[in-house]
């Protein structure tokens, strides 16, 4: 299906991406084009009963002004420099159609193109330490020398920091929004217009004029593993918002880097910011990396990624 067919779902209250993709692979297999044909099959064999006659009123409610409608919607996008790419679209990236729950709507402002480049995510906390903002810099310098595009979330922080290096270093960099329309938070405005004049790209699944909540950080915390062929995690506490992104990694097999923390002196390894780090460490679910061991990592990162979009 299209993209405007595509919109047409998001806008059915209860239907999210997962029943959506669902949705759009029974379309695929019974060459069902247009999204008014599903008000021909019984969509209870592909989600539950109760959806699929929401699904069924939607669609036949106001058939005749739906499409004009998202039409119109979609222009005022455009007018605003939001480009919408949906899963089907070939500027989809194919890394993060392997990851978990994708979203089937992409809303992006910026050089799409980036999205089909080598993506990592350099993550971290909001609260770092000067040594955390040293190891961002130096990451980041090292990953963009070797043409790798920088993923992360524009937040306070490690995530600022990471942009920030990025475009110091004139490399690519994709900030992950919780919306595409409202930055969040407020202070990063002039690092997001930043990252637009410099080639850089905005992405969110929410799409214009969705009202803010703190479900939306998590949310986005999925596509920066999702998107990136690792994550670098600089630091965290032990229940801070960058394990989301993490721990989703791990579940898709993705590289996960952590800086070596005890090569540091114990006060620095006792830290909040950095238990996260350790327990990634000591469950030997990350890879730890010091300045000594960046080639390494680069041919860990040049191995191909297998069709499963595992390693």
């Amino acid at each position: 299906m299209k993209l405007i067919e595509i919109a047409i779902l998001t806008n059915i209250k209860g239907l999210g991406s997962v029943n959506i993709i669902k949705i759009l692979n029974y379309a695929h297999a019974n060459h069902i084009k247009n999204v008014f044909e599903l008000v021909d099959i019984d969509l209870s064999k592909v989600v539950n009963s109760k959806l699929a006659a929401s699904i069924n009123k939607y669609l036949t409610a106001d058939i005749d002004n739906l499409y004009t409608n998202m039409e119109r919607i979609l222009e005022m996008y455009s007018q605003n420099n939001i480009h919408c790419i949906a899963i089907t679209d070939k500027h989809y990236p194919d890394i993060l159609k392997e990851s978990t729950n994708p979203p089937v709507i992409l809303y992006c402002k910026g050089n799409i193109d980036l999205l089909k480049t080598n993506c990592v995510a350099t993550i971290g906390t909001r609260e770092n330490t000067n040594i955390g903002e040293k190891i961002t810099k130096k990451s980041v310098d090292f990953l963009v020398k070797h043409d790798f595009t920088i993923v992360s979330g524009l937040a306070k922080g490690i995530d600022t920091i990471s942009h920030k290096s990025a475009l110091k270093n004139n490399g690519n960099t994709i900030a992950v929004l919780p919306l595409i329309d409202k930055i969040y938070p407020a202070e990063n405005k002039q690092l997001a217009q930043d990252i637009l004049d410099n080639n850089g790209l905005l992405i969110s699944e929410m799409k214009p004029n969705t009202n803010f909540h703190s479900g939306h950080l998590v949310k986005r915390d999925r596509i920066q593993s999702g998107l990136s062929k690792a994550v670098f995690v600089i630091e965290t506490s032990i229940n801070g918002g960058s394990m989301h992104a993490t721990n989703d990694a791990i579940k898709l097999k993705r590289f996960v880097f952590t800086p070596d923390i005890y090569r540091f002196d114990t006060k620095y390894q006792n830290l909040k910011q950095v238990q996260g780090i350790k327990s990634l460490i000591d469950s030997n679910k990350s890879i730890r990396y010091t300045q000594d061991t960046y080639k390494e990592i680069i041919n860990k990162l040049n191995q191909p990624l297998k069709k499963d979009g595992l390693w």
